[in-house]
């Protein structure tokens, strides 16, 4: 393994273990908007972490016949088989490149779906109540896309509603 690949994998342990640790902490804190901030390919996304299970750094996955172009396949993590989506190309923009794809977004238990969604990176925890809220996003095709914010840095963020994205009936229209 190289030098840079096993340095991304420890720092992705790392920040995988953090999040770990406030989720665990989140039950005896009081309650704060706080979501996980995500960036797919060229758009960054707000993640309410009650939905969001971990961040896997992205491996082999095994194309399933028969399905639509944006579910990529299988994987299997840590003997739990993840179905992997490509949110972009579902959402009808360009399908992520594999430099794009690197981890896996594993939706959390709450969800009841043994899925996942390809994200180029995790870039931390956003407090929404310190961003700018600039109005919903109105598309009635992407119904999980909410409201849209920007943050101190100038960052446009899209929140995603996971419940509303596996509720979706082309989410679960895997098939041809």
């Amino acid at each position: 393994m190289e030098a840079g690949t096993k340095q991304h994998s420890q720092k992705l342990r790392e920040f995988t273990t953090q999040l770990a640790e406030k989720l665990k902490a989140a039950p005896n804190t009081p309650v704060q908007p706080l979501r996980l901030a995500v960036r797919i390919g060229a758009e960054s996304y707000l993640l309410d972490m009650a939905t969001a299970g971990e961040i896997v750094t992205t491996a082999d996955i095994a194309p399933v016949p028969w399905t639509r172009p944006w579910y990529r396949g299988l994987t299997n993590v840590r003997g739990r088989l993840i179905g992997v989506v490509d949110l972009q190309e579902l959402s009808g923009r360009a399908p992520l490149g594999q430099e794009q794809s690197q981890q896996i977004l594993v939706f959390g238990p709450a969800l009841k779906v043994n899925a996942g969604i390809l994200i180029s990176r995790a870039f931390g925890l956003r407090n929404i109540r310190e961003l700018e809220e600039l109005g919903a996003t109105n598309n009635a095709a992407l119904p999980w896309e909410m409201q849209r914010y920007r943050d101190l840095d100038g960052t446009v963020l899209t929140e995603l509603d996971l419940p509303r994205l596996v509720a979706a009936e082309v989410f679960s229209s895997v098939g041809i």
